[in-house]
């Protein structure tokens, strides 16, 4: 009488976990990575795990072994993005140079790439997403207009800016920059740069500090 074979008492792999040997820190990265420029370009409802899945070239199950929803990954990548977004800002805006071209600087590094705008993102998420996720989006955003809000209170302290609500002032700033997702816009200059220039001078000049005319 044949025996049975030995039954096979290693650990199995749990379903989604990819192959030994696959490289996790580059299949997690480059997830984020495709799912934040594709959520960004695209918005919420419109991007699925699969068409990130064939991108990324890595199965579906992958993306679930590192992220449990789509909802999840959207809250990761959207909160990663903005942060690397803030470090940036941050550091065009501590270079040298005037306010102009400081803000020159952070507007051709925000228009380079046409994307959807944020609120219309996250209208469409918000049905998706629970209280926490939402909360964490929103400070990664808010702290931008904060690093933005900083300097600009830095220009109204030395009396280059008019006194005015700072956080008001960045989210005008960079609601200003979302025109150079409009083709029509885009097509009035040659280059970013071009547009950058004028879209940056047109917000300073209703916040420059004007002289009395009287």
């Amino acid at each position: 009488m044949s025996k049975k074979p030995a039954k096979d008492t290693s650990t199995a792999r749990a379903p989604g976990r990819p192959k030994a040997g696959t490289d996790q820190t580059s299949a997690y990265s480059s997830i984020l990575l495709t799912a934040s420029r594709l959520f960004m370009e695209y918005g919420y409802e419109a991007v699925s795990l699969q068409q990130i899945a064939s991108l990324c070239k890595v199965t579906k199950a992958s993306i679930y072994y590192h992220f449990s929803s789509k909802p999840e990954l959207f809250t990761v990548a959207i909160t990663r993005m903005m942060a690397m977004g803030m470090e940036q800002t941050a550091l065009r805006l501590e270079e040298s140079g005037t306010l102009h071209e400081r803000l020159v600087s952070v507007a051709v590094a925000k228009m380079q790439h046409s994307h959807v705008d944020m609120e219309t993102m996250m209208r469409e998420a918000d049905a998706y997403l629970n209280p926490e996720q939402l909360a964490q989006i929103r400070e990664a955003e808010n702290r931008i207009f904060d690093v933005l809000a900083t300097h600009f209170q830095r220009e109204m302290d030395s009396g280059y800016l008019r006194q005015s609500n700072t956080l008001l002032l960045a989210q005008a700033f960079t609601s200003l920059l979302m025109l150079a997702n409009r083709e029509d816009v885009r097509s009035m200059h040659e280059t970013i740069a071009e547009l950058a220039q004028e879209l940056v001078g047109l917000f300073l000049k209703g916040a420059v500090n004007q002289p009395s005319q009287n």
